[in-house]
C-alpha cells in the first residue's frame, strides 16, 4: 500500500487545516517515531523516506506497527494527530480493499468469456 504522510490533513480545534503540530510537520513526527522506535527493522528504510516527505510502500505487516507506534501513549502523538493519520490510512486501506474487489470481478468476467 502506498503512504505518504505529507498529505494526511490534520484540523486544529477550530476545525482550521493545521501543518504542523507543536513537534513540526506530522510525517516528520511520525517519521522519527518510527525511526527510533520499531520493532520490525524495514521500517527503518521507510521511516527515513517518510521523513523526506515521500511516499512509501508500506505491507500490511508494517501498516500495523505504525497504528500500535501511534497509539502508544509512550510516543506522546496527540488526538488530533492520531486521529488524523488513522482516517488516513483508514481510508487508503478502504481504497485497497475496493480495488481488489474490482480487480477480482474483472477477472471473473474475463474467465468466462473465455
Amino acid at each position: 500500500m502506498k503512504v505518504s504522510l505529507s498529505k494526511v490533513k490534520m484540523y486544529d480545534i477550530d476545525g482550521k487545516v493545521a501543518k504542523t503540530t507543536k513537534e513540526g510537520a506530522l510525517h516528520k513526527l511520525i517519521a522519527n517515531i518510527i525511526y527510533t522506535k520499531c520493532r520490525n527493522l524495514d521500517l527503518v528504510d521507510i521511516a527515513m523516506q517518510m521523513n523526506k516527505g515521500l511516499t512509501v510502500e508500506m505491507a500490511p505487516a508494517h501498516v500495523a506497527e505504525l497504528k500500535s507506534l501511534i497509539n502508544d501513549p509512550e510516543n506522546g502523538v496527540f488526538s488530533f494527530a492520531q486521529k488524523a493519520i488513522l482516517d488516513y490510512i483508514d481510508d487508503i486501506e478502504t481504497q485497497e480493499r475496493n480495488k481488489n474487489k474490482k480487480d477480482g470481478k474483472s477477472k471473473r468476467k474475463r474467465n468466462r468469456k473465455k
